[in-house]
């Protein structure tokens, strides 16, 4: 009988240990304060403290919210205001995610792989910036990861209109609501039911379930309204093993990073084709992978990381023909890969942790924290004077708001359209004292040339970078005049 006790403890706890031990260092890399946020995710907290606080908020005017709102809901009434506390709830969600997943590839291929793809997973740069900027990237994968292990329930014991039925039903709208490519699951389980039914009425249950709720997600959401379409998959792929970059320019090293892990990408899809189509999670993620591309962002970019992982790296560690040769022979070249991308992973962890302590914001980030400090200023000119009405109060239009919002704590609208002619434009803008937008994005070149045409005198530019603008207008009336 082994008298040691720390053997006697099974592994399981063993892995809930190092997720726990990875929970607290992902903490401390995280950003605690309130920039490089995601637009959407940033809506869904504003929404959620408003209702906490029962607070009326211009957020409202944000378009439709996704299911985020919900699973943000705990974090928000408990600790209303705090951005850092959503931070922690996702790292919560990563590591249910991450736990599914290698309880899926641990059932359908071998521990082995299940263990190295999880690990990697977890400490990859890019999961590392989806956590600290609250990106959907994250809830897509648990909702593929969660929605696979309930089908799997639901089959095993089939209840039409049961918890499970309703479950599958909820996953669908959380995934759609979030992104394109969460489409892939409510088309992943057509599929499923479509091949392989249980019987015909609980396949006409889900054919008429699932269809009503993608529909009237779809016509809730309008779209997805906060998501930048048509980026480029190279930079967004090399985030995988670099980290992000602060700006839209692609090095030579992120080009050459980006182009390797498509075609990295491309391989794993094509030697494991069968294997992920006839599986319903790799189904999911390969559908996802497709329709994510209208997009190519960092949450797509995620579906790839998750495919590379879970299906490359059971090509290498799959058994040799030879048993014999010892470890170098037999994993040489998948342990070779995993010092290396350990290496790679943990410099671009350690550089995020290193731009967070110097204060480096993205170009778009810079000119919000321009208008805080601005708000700021603001503010404390007011309590100098006794809480004087009479200084100008900010009102910003801005095509970030719920970011902005966020960060300046002041009054925020979305980005007014754009006029028939400028003093049109001007009348339409009458309140407004701060406007921060991209100027040179297809959508806002009207709304540039009518601000162009009025001329210094009326607007003046408080911070110009190469994402965007921050304009200040002059004699402006603003909502202490009562408009």
């Amino acid at each position: 009988m082994n008298s040691n006790p720390i053997s006697r403890i099974a592994p399981r706890y063993w892995g809930y240990l190092a997720l726990l031990l990875w929970g607290a260092i992902t903490l401390i890399l995280l950003r605690q304060d309130s920039y490089n946020l995601d637009e959407g995710a940033a809506k869904s907290l504003l929404l959620v403290w408003s209702v906490a606080d029962q607070v009326a908020s211009s957020a409202v005017h944000f378009s439709a919210p996704d299911l985020r709102i919900l699973l943000y809901a705990p974090a928000g009434f408990l600790w209303t205001g705090s951005v850092f506390s959503a931070k922690i709830f996702t790292v919560f969600l990563l590591a249910l995610a991450a736990w599914l997943f290698y309880s899926w590839k641990q059932h359908n291929a071998d521990t082995e792989s299940a263990l190295v793809a999880t690990g990697l997973l977890v400490i990859s740069p890019l999961t590392l910036t989806q956590i600290d900027a609250l990106s959907p990237g994250i809830c897509l994968l648990l909702a593929f990861a969660l929605g696979a292990w309930l089908n799997k329930a639901y089959r095993a014991a089939p209840f039409p209109f049961g918890g499970w039925y309703f479950a599958q039903l909820f996953i669908c709208v959380l995934s759609v609501s979030l992104h394109p490519a969460g489409l892939a699951y409510p088309l992943a389980l057509l599929w499923s039911w479509y091949k392989e039914p249980l019987d015909h009425k609980q396949q006409k249950y889900f054919f008429i379930g699932v269809s009503f709720v993608v529909l009237a997600t779809l016509l809730i959401r309008m779209g997805w309204n906060d998501l930048d379409w048509l980026q480029n998959p190279v930079n967004n792929l090399a985030t995988i093993a670099l980290g992000p970059a602060l700006s839209n320019e692609i090095t030579v090293t992120r080009g050459i990073a980006g182009t390797v892990l498509i075609l990295v990408l491309a391989t794993v899809i094509f030697k494991q084709f069968r294997n992920l189509w006839s599986d319903f999670t790799g189904r999911t993620l390969l559908i996802g992978l497709v329709l994510g591309t209208a997009t190519s962002d960092p949450a797509w970019a995620m579906i790839a990381l998750s495919i590379i992982l879970y299906y490359g790296f059971p090509l290498l560690l799959s058994p040799q023909q030879s048993p014999t040769g010892g470890l170098v022979r037999q994993r040489g070249v998948a342990l070779f890969l995993i010092i290396i991308l350990s290496t790679l992973f943990m410099r671009a962890d350690k550089a995020h942790y290193e731009i967070r302590q110097v204060g480096i914001l993205s170009e778009q980030d810079q000119l919000i924290r321009t208008l805080s400090e601005e708000a700021e200023s603001a503010r404390k000119a007011t309590e100098e004077t006794g809480g004087s009405t009479t200084l100008t109060q900010l009102r910003v239009a801005s095509q970030w708001p719920s970011r902005t919002m966020i960060a300046c704590r002041c009054d925020t609208f979305p980005l007014p359209p754009a006029a028939k002619d400028p003093q049109a434009q001007l009348a339409m803008m009458r309140s407004i004292t701060h406007l921060l937008f991209d100027p040179r994005q297809p959508e806002n070149i009207l709304l540039a040339r009518n601000l162009a045409a009025l001329g210094g005198d009326v607007a003046e530019t408080v911070e110009l970078q190469p994402e965007g603008v921050l304009l200040h207008f002059k004699n402006t009336s603003t909502a202490s005049s009562g408009k």
